[in-house]
């Protein structure tokens, strides 16, 4: 079986060892701005569907176009597990970096590793289904769900870190 997702997210890990964050917030702040928008693009994708809209090539679907969407769904769990490697996970142990050492942030860095391995195994149990492409709009929108759910699940990891350390997210 081929592990894309888990290839993805150890080069976003190694490019990132070439330039290590120091203790801050803006590597994760970038990376829910960008999944952010990303979500809100798949939310987009989805009704557009849902509500047979045709998408001709320049129609905008927020950060995609009726001429990309289809593959950047394909790679999206491959870019969420390398991001995670190069943004996510490093961004987290800046947070608590830069929060300081209490118990909160102690627990956040000793459990984020295992928590963005987690993810990316989400993203690769789900790769084939997201980047299978379909001919039916249900089975096309199932797939749309499937990576608004693998977003969804990076968004909170975020939001989660920004509370678990009481550091505000903006």
């Amino acid at each position: 079986m081929s592990r894309k997702c888990q290839k993805a997210f150890e080069k976003g890990k190694a490019k990132r060892a070439l330039y290590p964050l120091e203790p801050s917030t803006y590597k994760l702040q970038e990376a829910h701005l960008g999944w952010q928008r990303q979500y809100d693009t798949l939310k987009l994708l989805e009704s557009a569907l849902d509500n047979r809209t045709e998408m001709p090539a320049d129609y905008l679907l927020g950060c995609w176009t009726g001429a990309d969407w289809r593959g950047e769904l394909e790679r999206l769990p491959e870019s969420l597990a390398s991001d995670v490697g190069w943004r996510v996970l490093p961004g987290v142990l800046a947070l608590c970096a830069y929060a300081g050492e209490t118990p909160e942030s102690a627990k956040l860095a000793a459990g984020a590793e295992k928590h963005a391995s987690n993810i990316v195994r989400d993203c690769e149990n789900n790769r084939h289904s997201i980047a299978h492409p379909t001919k039916q709009r249900d089975a096309t929108i199932k797939r749309v769900c499937r990576a608004q759910s693998l977003v969804r699940t990076v968004l909170m990891t975020v939001e989660d870190s920004f509370a678990a350390v009481d550091v505000p997210i903006s």
